[in-house]
């Protein structure tokens, strides 16, 4: 039987709300939740959400994905230090993307 874990509770429970903001944003257009973007900017919205929206979405399934691995499994710290990484990874990616826009205008 799957013991649930108050870690693996978490994890789930994280990835759920994080996976909630990132439809959110990328689907109802709750730009607003994106820090230090102002409609107001050069870089048009539905840019920001698609690309900050897709990156949350995959970072929130990610770490739902992992609190159901804790579920079946004891999930060993390397993984975690890796997961860790890889949403760091994640996030500079997104930033340079949005940083780097050039509309079809400009280019």
């Amino acid at each position: 039987m799957i013991e649930f874990s108050p870690g693996a509770l978490e994890w789930i429970g994280a990835g759920t709300v994080v996976t909630l903001l990132g439809w959110l944003i990328k689907f109802q257009g709750w730009t607003f939740l994106v820090a230090g973007y102002d409609s107001s900017t050069e870089i048009p919205e539905d840019v920001v959400r698609d690309i900050s929206g897709s990156t949350i979405l995959r970072v929130g399934i990610a770490t739902a994905a992992i609190g159901l691995i804790r579920l079946v499994t004891d999930v060993p710290v390397g993984l975690r230090l890796l997961f860790g990484a890889l949403v760091v990874v994640a996030v500079l990616r997104m930033i340079y993307r949005v940083r780097s826009y050039e509309s079809a205008d400009t280019a």
